[in-house]
């Protein structure tokens, strides 16, 4: 006997949203756009290690990408901080 379980259209775009999430590569200047910030305040950011970069070593290089989910992770950070003040 089949279980047949029923699965809502939120779900499947939240399902979708995560996997997303967890694929999507940025540049550093789209994750400047989204902190709304420049792209140095960016780089500060990953040389204090506080977001996690992927692609070619090095400052100059223009092959660093940021996973979309560890941005949102970062976001989230920066808001329990100032909350919490």
């Amino acid at each position: 006997m089949t279980t047949r379980i029923r699965i809502t259209r939120q779900e499947i775009d939240a399902y979708k949203r995560e996997i997303l999430e967890e694929t999507v590569l940025v540049t550093i200047r789209d994750a400047a756009a989204v902190l709304q910030v420049s792209e140095s305040t960016v780089r500060r950011r990953i040389d204090e290690g506080r977001i996690p970069v992927y692609g070619e070593n090095g400052r100059e290089s223009h092959g660093l990408r940021i996973l979309a989910s560890e941005l949102r992770a970062y976001v989230r950070s920066i808001r329990l901080t100032v909350n919490d003040d």
